[in-house]
C-alpha cells in the first residue's frame, strides 16, 4: 500500500483527477524513481510526483536557455552608412560607443566601445579595422573580437547628382556573445539621396558565417536615416535599424528586432559627433540605448 503523508505538501502532483483527497491511499506500481522524481501507475490513472525544488530548477534552466539563444545585444557599430569616405592616402579614426541604459540581463548597463581606424586607398576604395570591446557592470573591459572591412564606390558624390551608392564588405572573428558563428561576413549595399537641407540613407545588410559549419543561418537587416540640416554643421534626424531575422526559420535563433533613434550630427571644428538616444524592441534584452560616434581628427 502507498499513501501520501504531510510531506506530500512539498510536492506537485500532476494527475487527471485533481479532486482526489490528499490523504487517500492507492495501490501503485512504481515505474521510475529518483531522489527528486517518482513515476508510478495507479490504476486507472497515472501520477507523476516531482519535488518543488526540482521543478523550480528546471524552470530557471529553461528561462536561462531561452534568454541565451533568443537575445540580441546592441551591436558594436550603430551607424547608417552614408557617402562619407576617407581622403586618399590619409587615416581616419572613429570611436563607436553605446550604453544600454535600461533593459534586461545580461546587457543592461553594458557599455561598448569600438575604435575604427580607416584608410583611403584611392578614390574608389577605403579599408578599415575594428577592435570590439565591452564592459559589464562592475567588471573590467574585455575584448569581443576584431573586424576588417573594405568599401567600394564607383565614383565620388557630386553636387550635380543627388544619388550615390556604394558596397561595403566586412569579415570578423568575434566572441560567441556577439555571434554564435564567431567567424562572420557581411555585404552591405549603401544608397544615399542628398539634396540640401535633406539627406536620406538606406543600407541593406546580408550577414552570414564564413565558417565551415555555421551554427546559425544567414540574416538580413535594413537600416535607414533621414536627417535635416538646421544650419551648417548641425543636423537632426531619425535612424531606424530593422533586423529581418534569419532567412531560414530557426526557433533557437533570434528572428527580429527594431531600433529607433533620435539623432544629432555636429561638426565641432575638426571633430565630428553623432549622438542619439533610442529604444529597441523585439527579441532583444536591450531597452533604452544611448549611442555616439566620435570622429577624431588625426591631422
Amino acid at each position: 500500500m502507498g499513501a501520501f503523508s504531510r510531506q506530500s505538501f512539498e510536492t506537485i502532483v500532476c494527475n487527471c483527477c485533481p479532486t482526489a483527497p490528499i490523504n487517500t491511499s492507492f495501490e501503485r506500481l512504481i515505474l521510475f524513481k529518483t531522489p527528486d522524481t517518482e513515476l508510478f501507475l495507479t490504476p486507472p490513472l497515472p501520477f507523476i510526483v516531482v519535488s518543488l525544488r526540482s521543478f523550480a530548477s528546471l524552470c530557471l534552466l529553461f528561462l536561462s536557455c531561452a534568454t541565451a539563444t533568443l537575445a540580441i545585444a546592441a551591436p558594436e557599430e550603430i551607424e547608417v552608412y552614408l557617402d562619407d569616405f576617407s581622403e586618399v592616402g590619409k587615416y581616419g579614426l572613429d570611436l563607436h560607443a553605446n550604453y544600454v541604459s535600461t533593459g534586461q540581463l545580461p546587457t543592461e548597463h553594458q557599455f561598448r566601445l569600438t575604435p575604427e581606424l580607416s584608410y583611403g586607398v584611392n578614390t574608389n576604395w577605403e579599408v578599415a579595422g575594428y577592435w570590439l570591446t565591452v564592459t559589464d557592470p562592475g567588471d573590467l573591459p574585455r575584448t569581443d573580437g576584431v573586424k576588417a572591412r573594405a568599401r567600394w564606390r564607383p565614383s565620388a558624390p557630386t553636387e550635380n547628382s543627388p544619388l550615390y551608392w556604394a558596397l561595403n564588405f566586412e569579415v570578423g572573428q568575434v566572441s560567441e556573445q556577439i555571434n554564435p558563428n564567431q567567424s562572420t561576413g557581411e555585404i552591405k549595399l549603401i544608397g544615399v539621396w542628398r539634396r540640401d537641407p535633406w539627406v536620406i540613407g538606406i543600407n541593406y545588410n546580408y550577414d552570414r558565417s564564413i565558417a565551415d559549419h555555421p551554427v546559425h543561418s544567414p540574416t538580413t537587416e535594413i537600416d535607414g536615416k533621414i536627417a535635416y540640416q538646421i544650419k551648417p554643421g548641425i543636423q537632426v534626424g531619425w535612424e531606424n535599424y530593422s533586423s529581418l531575422g534569419s532567412l531560414q526559420y530557426d526557433p533557437s535563433q533570434a528572428q527580429a528586432y527594431t531600433a529607433n533613434y533620435l539623432v544629432g550630427d555636429l561638426e565641432l571644428g575638426k571633430w565630428d559627433l553623432n549622438i542619439g538616444v533610442g529604444h529597441v524592441s523585439g527579441q532583444t534584452t536591450d531597452g533604452t540605448v544611448l549611442k555616439a560616434i566620435i570622429g577624431v581628427p588625426l591631422y
